[in-house]
């Protein structure tokens, strides 16, 4: 991750770059004490997160550059560093859309937890435009589109690796089963497991099994981010779509440390939400 750092307090400024640096996917790639100075810089660099130390005495000019920077389509993530009495100017960082708050005097512990944190959503939010990049632009130069079904197809492989279960056993019984599906345009309770799959009951409860384990890690893992991100809609859109959200849930309270019951997680339902999600952007 790429952090700029503006601020004119020096000590400040190397709390925040021992702690920066002590991550090596870490790097600062500038540190300023104007305004001015700062968006000529974000101008010209690469910045995910931008760390905004708020002048006691003009303590307004870090809106100023956020405004300024969303006017041109700069949207690095923000984290604002400020007196705990300017809760006014706390607020409307809030609503020009920062990601944190961090109060003085700093705290390191707190510091680290916030800029991993929002380095953290930055990494999520670039991958997920790169899947949507890559899903959402599959027309050839000479203008002959893929076929429908590879569209679909890819578009499945994309989520199964954001839900970080492409490399477990039961992706490929996943793949096979979803493929019949979009070549068909069949719901999953009107297949053939028989006939298309070659899937004898015993080896269709074997095959389930399977499954059931990824779905499970899925859903872990698609849980995990919901917590760590509650805001962003596309994770619950998943939620929704592929678990049912209620699933969802109940693995946010475990990982919160809350004793729950888990539900039986529906792979009809999955595999229903998955044949959505592959046509979801087909029309773009």
């Amino acid at each position: 991750m790429n952090f700029y750092i503006l601020s004119n307090n020096s000590h400040d400024i190397s709390t925040l770059q021992t702690i920066i640096e002590s991550d090596f996917s870490n790097s600062i790639v500038g540190i300023d004490s104007t305004i001015e100075n700062a968006y000529d810089d974000l101008l010209q660099l690469r910045v995910d997160v931008l760390l905004i130390n708020c002048d006691e005495d003009a303590p307004t000019d870090g809106l100023k550059l956020i405004e300024r920077l969303h006017s041109v389509h700069i949207n690095p993530n923000i984290i604002m560093i400020g007196a705990a009495r300017n809760q006014s100017i706390k607020e409307d960082a809030y609503r020009q859309g920062i990601d944190f708050y961090l109060e003085k005097p700093l705290n390191p512990i707190e510091v680290q937890h916030v800029t991993r944190l929002v380095a953290s959503y930055r990494y999520l939010i670039t991958k997920m435009a790169e899947i949507s990049k890559i899903t959402s632009s599959f027309a050839t130069p000479l203008k002959q589109p893929q076929s429908q079904h590879r569209i679909q197809t890819e578009r499945v492989y994309s989520l199964l690796r954001f839900l970080g279960i492409a490399s477990e056993k039961g992706n490929t019984d996943i793949i096979r089963i979803i493929r019949v599906m979009i070549e068909q345009n069949v719901s999953f309770s009107n297949l053939d497991f028989e006939r298309d799959l070659s899937l004898d009951p015993q080896n269709k409860k074997i095959t389930f099994q399977r499954i059931r384990r990824a779905i499970r890690i899925g859903i872990s893992n698609l849980a995990a981010m919901c917590n760590e991100y509650p805001e962003n809609e596309i994770l619950f859109e998943y939620a929704n779509s592929l678990f049912e959200y209620q699933n969802v849930s109940i693995e946010i309270q475990k990982i919160r440390h809350n004793d729950v019951p888990r539900n039986q997680i529906s792979i009809q339902h999955f595999f229903d939400g998955l044949l959505q999600e592959s046509l979801s952007d087909s029309s773009k």
